[in-house]
């Protein structure tokens, strides 16, 4: 299979032989077309190769952020590990306290009841 440049280069060795046949209002248009062609081409190359060196940069490339991030997270673990356990025990002291102070009212109510009516 054939790379692009070769076509190319193909395309533009086929432009020089239909010189010969062809009038030149069309030819000089097909070059133009050509050279336009080209330079798209090669701005289209510097445009993939400033996002391959964007992403594979060792200091601040996409991978290496990705890295960091991880390695961020890895750090982290263990102190996200213990602070889900002080939520986990913030949750039970409230449940305890709330049965308590449950507790205290129907306590409250029945001593107000014995009082009033007995």
């Amino acid at each position: 299979m054939k790379t692009q440049r070769e076509v190319i280069s193909q395309m533009a060795k086929d432009i020089k032989e239909l010189k010969k046949t062809q009038p030149n209002g069309e030819l000089k248009r097909m070059e133009d077309s050509m050279i336009s062609l080209i330079q798209s081409q090669q701005k289209l190359t510097v445009t993939v190769n400033e996002m391959h060196n964007r992403i594979m940069d060792p200091e601040e490339g996409l991978i290496v952020q990705t890295n960091k991030n991880t390695e961020f997270r890895v750090t982290c673990e263990p102190e996200r590990e213990m602070l889900i356990d002080q939520f986990k025990g913030v949750l039970r002291w409230k449940k305890v306290i709330e049965w308590g102070i449950g507790v205290i009212f129907v306590g409250a109510v029945g001593a107000f009841i014995k009082i009033m009516f007995g």
